[in-house]
């Protein structure tokens, strides 16, 4: 048996004492146990002042007494693994004070040698402080996410781990914006740095020192990117970034910018149309005028063509009867003389046949002037089709004569209820243009038909026609195929308005060197009085 001698009994006392008073002055609770029972065997000040026990009433207790009932099968399992396999472990847990206070801690626990004998150490920091620290920040992060979640923006914070984008957050309209897995959008994609092509891209530095770029990504869909970098205490810098989906205000700002653009274009055309309403009133006004002129006209001339047509049958009755009587009494008979006054009775007669020809066909001229003019029938009336275009044949029957053929066939059609004036413009002006049209001799042919409760009326010439390139113009004022100081520009105009305005609409088909048809389609309205 070896004996220790005094001065080595000392130096393990004195190292002994340096160790205990280590232990007294650290800040952490540290707690000796016997491997074999579990009970406390020695204490520092920290673990009174942690758990409230004095260090009497600690050193009567099993280790596993120290905690509250729901942990001491984790805490004795614990300490058999620990005295079974001498491994060290650490282990949050909690000590119940003497006054039923739970107090947070960390436990670290192993296996090791004192003096002569081996003891389970046990050192124990109270987290209480940092446990309610780590709950308190949770629950400010929390408040924070739900704030972040209500932003009507997308958002997310980046950190750069290793060169490699990694997202610690995304909040739902984020979410909502690049759903995962999804076709349409990359879910990725919006992660990608967005400010590589400065040159491709609209992209700025705010005077915040955040960047802002808009980008298309997928289906035409545009977003507004915006970021802002932190450097935290770890010297990690991280990525705050907003996205906003911009498509709808791209699409706004598009259609603002093509209406701009189109504000002079759609000027030009108003005035265009002023302009034409205008020359339109000024070309009705003029046809009213000439309405009003050659209903005078008409009315002045059929006293005197009366008068002249009436004397005309007496002077050839009384001629007739002259010529009668000298037969009678032998006058003309025989002599030189008598058939020279035979000759010339002959003569008269014949002229006064002429000149009631001649009266005939004024009157029906003047009738024609009358009855294309209508002024009567300003309003809404019944008009005979075929009566109205008789009526134009009749006025250009000098432009037509010996040059022009013109075949009629008019099919059984009603009245049509409108303004019969107007419709006698539409005729005058087609006819005039077919007219035109025609380089010496040819024909215009005039149908009418009934199909499907419209008047169909047209006109077809057999003049030069018309180029597919001017096709498309003939119906605008001002617009004419004649040339400088021929045309006007406005017949066709006028008859495509007059046309509208009755319901009705106009085709036009034409080969150049075959000749033009002009179509008139016009709705059959019912009669006054009939429904």
């Amino acid at each position: 048996m070896a004996f220790i001698d005094d001065k080595e009994l000392k130096k393990l006392r004195e190292s002994e004492e340096k160790y205990r008073k280590k232990i007294e002055q650290a800040m952490d609770a540290i707690i000796d146990v016997d491997p074999e029972t579990g009970a406390i065997i020695s204490v520092n000040e920290r673990v009174s002042e942690v758990t409230g026990f004095s260090k009497k009433e600690l050193l009567k207790k099993k280790i596993w007494q120290l905690h509250p009932p729901d942990e001491v099968e984790e805490a004795r399992e614990l300490f058999g693994r620990v005295r079974s396999e001498g491994v060290g472990y650490n282990r949050q847990l909690h000590f119940l004070g003497k006054h039923g206070k739970l107090i947070d801690i960390d436990i670290s626990s192993c296996l090791i040698e004192y003096g002569s004998k081996k003891i389970i150490q046990r050192i124990c920091r109270d987290v209480s402080q940092r446990r309610k620290l780590e709950e308190e920040t949770k629950a400010h992060r929390k408040n924070f996410e739900t704030i972040l979640n209500m932003m009507p923006l997308g958002l997310a914070v980046i950190r750069v781990t290793k060169g490699k984008p990694v997202v610690t957050f995304k909040n739902n309209i984020l979410k909502k914006m690049f759903p995962e897995g999804s076709n349409g959008n990359n879910s990725q994609e919006w992660l990608h740095s967005p400010f590589k092509d400065q040159e491709k891209q609209q992209c700025y530095i705010s005077a915040h020192g955040a960047y802002f770029e808009e980008r298309e990504l997928g289906n035409h869909k545009y977003y507004l990117f915006g970021s802002s970098y932190l450097l935290d205490a770890d010297k990690s810098w991280y990525e705050i970034r907003i996205v906003q989906d911009v498509t709808e205000q791209r699409a706004l700002e598009n259609d603002l910018i093509e209406a701009k653009n189109n504000l002079e274009h759609r000027v030009e055309e108003r005035t265009r149309q002023l302009k034409q309403k205008q020359t339109q009133l000024i070309q009705a006004e003029k046809m009213a005028s000439l309405g009003n002129l050659v209903a005078g006209v008409a009315h002045e001339m059929n006293t005197p063509l009366g008068v002249l047509a009436a004397n005309n049958d007496i002077i050839t009755r009384i001629v007739d009867k002259m010529h009668g009587l000298f037969h009678e009494a032998g006058i003309l008979e025989g002599e030189d003389e008598h058939t020279q006054l035979c000759s010339l009775f002959d003569q008269a007669i014949k002229l006064n046949s002429v000149n009631k020809t001649a009266a005939k066909r004024i009157i029906a001229i003047v009738n024609s002037l009358r009855k294309f003019a209508r002024l009567d029938e300003a309003v809404l009336a019944e008009f005979d089709v075929h009566e109205g275009i008789d009526n134009t044949l009749m006025l250009v029957y000098h432009y037509t004569k010996n040059l022009i053929e013109i075949e009629k066939q008019y099919g059984n059609v009603p009245l049509l209820r409108c303004h019969p004036n107007q419709l006698n413009q539409v005729f005058m002006n087609i006819l005039v243009n077919g007219i035109q049209a025609i380089e010496g001799k040819g024909k215009i042919t005039i149908k009418t038909e009934l199909k499907n409760k419209h008047v169909i009326i047209s006109f077809t010439d057999s003049g030069k026609g018309i180029k597919d390139a001017d096709l498309q113009r003939i119906f605008d004022p001002g617009f004419t195929t004649k040339g400088v100081g021929v045309g006007t520009g406005l017949g066709l105009s006028i008859v495509y308005n007059i046309i509208e305005s009755h319901g009705g609409k106009i085709e036009v088909d034409s080969k150049v060197g075959k000749g033009t048809t002009f179509r008139f389609i016009l709705p059959v309205r019912p009669q006054k009085g009939k429904k």
